[in-house]
């Protein structure tokens, strides 16, 4: 199934949605039909840009990143699901192959050719099918159809019922699922959907049926199906937790020790040196760098074209292709970061040349003056910045919530019982990825005073509270964020994008947050980037850095503290101590902390303005408290 956006104006998709929330494996409604987003491996890659980030292909043992295809070039795939379709005409309940067989019946081409593009009812031309609101997914990744016939005809073999034709009514009495009833036309059999969604009975009730999970990945150009012992969840095809996407993100920044390698996979030759070098071993590789005459021919064609040595480009390639990835190479996206961080703060230099990364950085001294300025160690202003973000797997029924760079696979048959990732890496080793261009503001707070700070509220109310949301956890990952000084700088984060998408021209949804964090002693990382970008080439247009200079940074920064000492909720909000998801917040909430989803990197958790601005009872225990005269009475009505 092939859309074009020319031929159906509904398929109106950016291609950077493509990743999310319309990634491989997503569902998606065209024309009234439900279509799962199909393999990437069915795109015309020819006529696909690809981009590289070193860094990120490195973390992700990756040869690089396939960007969509523009919609009015290529073609997106997808494939029908679920396979069932009702017509609201009679409640007939077929699957499409079954209602097109009515259609070939008639023998007009063009009526099928309009029935793969619109399914109708050929017995009532007019009437549009409708697919069918309940779908199945496993935590394994995998996805089918709801057991229709097997439902009705409990305790039936298969041979007896396979042909018979079902119904599904309605009662419209309570507005449950129970209101719906599957009927059998032949046997008369009915049966409603009560206890579809209950996750304990449901199971034992597929069980009767002989019913499990298929191992069906649908979205894959060449399915394979595996054993699979996973529980099956019924769910509506709409349903949020039916794809969770797992994205790496990076900032492309251009270190000088990586120039040379950036220019060869820029050029066009590098492309035709790929086909010819991907796939084979390291020993026949070798070989080919040494012997083969096409290959030599087109290193000294790629030299001459960037003005560098043979043996230069060549020694490249060959470290490129062929040396195996060291084992110490940053694996968690903390330690990942850390280079952005160093290169953010002015610790490291990069390629100042490279018009991609551009930069102005006001050190502690020029920032001095403002009564939060020893609390910061200063403020980077980023004119120009590259972020790659590649979709490197999916989850269903769970978020996985990996803190890791690279996907973790489900090795053979094992079942955990618990969300996995399934790997979108496609076999030339590329993932799908998107580069954006944009702008943002950088500024870290002074480990030495988050020290004094920690110390300060060891014991406290506020700290007490922060550390018994560990029980809360439910991934492993997120003890690590169960820190007074990460909800110190998260919920910073969150009220300085409030704040901007008063006065940036940006909604607070086009701003992104970037946490860079640890509390290692000695490489302390307490570092925010914001930033907004876009896929279009010219990338954005300055609004946002314009309010980071030092002046106006600090107006900012006054003013989202002011606001955050009220809450329209308060004191019920300030007095909180469980908010959000799993109760990971304390006084958070949509009136005061909370921004869009897709600007936050925790799914809006980690949260608490009392360890800025203090708590009702120790008001002088916030992070931000004492610096500001009216900080004693603010809670004085």
């Amino acid at each position: 199934m092939v859309y074009k956006q020319k031929d159906k104006p509904e398929f109106n998709v950016r291609r950077s949605q493509l990743l999310t929330p319309f990634g491989i494996g997503a569902l998606m409604d065209i024309n009234n039909q439900s279509v799962m987003i199909a393999d990437s491996e069915y795109w015309n890659t020819s006529r696909c840009e690809k981009v590289h980030d070193i860094r990120l292909e490195k973390a992700m043992d990756a040869e690089g990143f396939i960007e969509p295809p523009f919609k009015e070039e290529d073609d997106i795939v997808g494939k029908r699901f679920p396979q069932w379709y009702f017509s609201p005409e009679d409640r007939s309940l077929r699957k499409i192959d079954s209602w097109r067989q009515l259609v070939e019946a008639k023998g007009i081409p063009s009526l099928v050719k309009a029935f793969n593009q619109k399914p109708i009812d050929v017995r009532k031309r007019k009437t549009e099918l409708v697919p069918v609101r309940i779908i199945c997914a496993c935590c394994n990744g995998h996805a089918q159809d709801f057991p229709w016939l097997e439902w009705v005809h409990e305790g039936m073999s298969y041979d007896s019922y396979k042909d018979h034709e079902i119904t599904l009514g309605s009662t419209a009495q309570s507005g449950s699922i129970s209101d719906l009833i599957v009927s059998c036309k032949r046997c008369n059999k009915s049966r409603n959907l009560a206890g579809v969604f209950d996750e304990k009975r449901f199971p034992h009730q597929l069980e009767k049926l002989g019913i499990g999970c298929k191992g069906e990945y649908i979205w894959k150009k060449e399915e394979n199906r595996i054993k699979c012992d996973e529980e099956v969840h019924v769910l509506l095809r709409n349903a949020n937790n039916f794809f969770f996407p797992n994205i790496s993100s990076s900032v492309n920044i251009p270190f000088k020790e990586n120039k040379l390698i950036e220019l060869i996979q820029s050029d066009e030759y590098y492309n035709a040196l790929e086909s010819e070098l991907r796939g084979v071993t390291r020993e026949k590789g070798i070989e080919k760098l040494e012997k083969d005459e096409l290959v030599n021919k087109m290193i000294t064609r790629l030299a001459e074209k960037i003005e560098y040595s043979f043996d230069e480009v060549k020694k490249i390639i060959s470290v490129k292709f062929f040396n195996e990835i060291s084992d110490d190479y940053p694996d968690t996206v903390m330690d990942y970061r850390r280079a952005e961080f160093e290169v953010l703060s002015g610790k490291e230099k990069y390629d100042e040349d490279s018009e991609r990364f551009k930069m102005k950085l006001f050190n502690s001294e020029e920032i001095s003056g403002h009564i939060y300025s020893e609390l910061l160690n200063g403020i980077t202003l980023v004119h120009q910045l590259e972020v790659v973000s590649a979709l490197r797997s999916y989850s269903r029924i769970q978020t996985t919530d990996s803190e890791l760079m690279k996907e973790q696979v489900l090795e053979g048959e094992e079942s955990s019982g618990e969300a996995q990732e399934v790997s979108l890496r496609r076999k030339d080793n590329y993932y799908v990825g998107m580069r954006s261009l944009g702008e943002g503001i950088f500024f870290s707070l002074n480990s030495e005073e988050i020290r004094k700070w920690r110390d300060k509220i060891k014991d406290s109310v506020i700290s007490n509270k922060i550390y018994k949301k560990m029980s809360n956890v439910r991934f492993p990952d997120e003890e690590g964020y169960i820190r007074p000084d990460y909800y110190l700088i998260h919920t910073l984060s969150h009220l300085f994008i409030k704040e901007l998408s008063m006065c940036s021209g940006y909604s607070s949804s086009s701003l992104k947050e970037r946490i860079y964090y640890s509390d290692e002693l000695g490489k302390e990382m307490y570092g925010i980037l914001i930033y907004t970008s876009s896929s279009d080439s010219e990338g954005t247009l300055g609004g946002l850095v314009k309010q980071g200079v030092p002046e106006k940074f600090f107006d900012l920064l006054n003013a989202a503290l002011e606001k955050a000492k009220w809450c329209s909720f308060d004191p019920v909000c300030i007095e909180s101590e469980s908010q959000g998801r799993d109760s990971l917040n304390g006084a958070a909430c949509h009136a005061c902390s909370l921004i869009s989803e897709t600007s936050c990197e925790k799914m809006n958790v980690f949260l608490d303005r009392s360890v800025l601005i203090g708590s009702l009872e120790e008001p002088e225990l916030g992070f931000f408290s004492g610096r500001n005269i009216n900080d004693v009475s603010r809670f004085n009505i």
